[in-house]
């Protein structure tokens, strides 16, 4: 799975006219997260059509960038995600990103990104999707 990081100058309308933006083109948002500081704001996403909203959103003048992102499925209930960071420290490997995308019956689907995600990605292949 790949995400789209865009850092922004913090100004208003920002997630409008991205999520305008990637509309008007029927690319469809699967998951967002905005995080606005005092002069900076990111904004992190996933869409069912990567190369052509990425190819928007830079040609709008945003600043992008990409990540891999593993996609996993826990239960949904407490200690589960610190089970999964656990891991990571007794690897060293160190967290970059992690959104909980979706919960539902009873599980829930997490989006990680780490210092070493093929490293990672062994050590999570009981929980991995795809």
């Amino acid at each position: 799975m790949k995400q789209i990081t865009i850092i922004t100058e913090n100004q208003s309308g920002e997630v409008a006219q991205i999520s305008s933006l990637l509309g008007d083109l029927g690319i469809n948002i699967n998951d967002i997260e905005v995080e606005k500081g005092e002069d900076l704001g990111v904004i992190t996403l996933s869409v069912d059509k990567y190369d052509a909203a990425l190819k928007a959103i830079r040609g709008a003048g945003f600043q992008a960038i990409t990540q891999d992102a593993l996609l996993v499925r826990l239960e949904d209930k407490p200690g589960a995600l610190a089970k999964i960071a656990t891991r990571f420290v007794e690897k060293s490997i160190e967290l970059r990103s992690m959104h909980i995308i979706q919960r539902r019956n009873g599980h829930a689907h997490v989006s990680i990104v780490t210092t070493d995600n093929n490293q990672a990605a062994e050590l999570l292949k009981d929980v991995i999707v795809g």
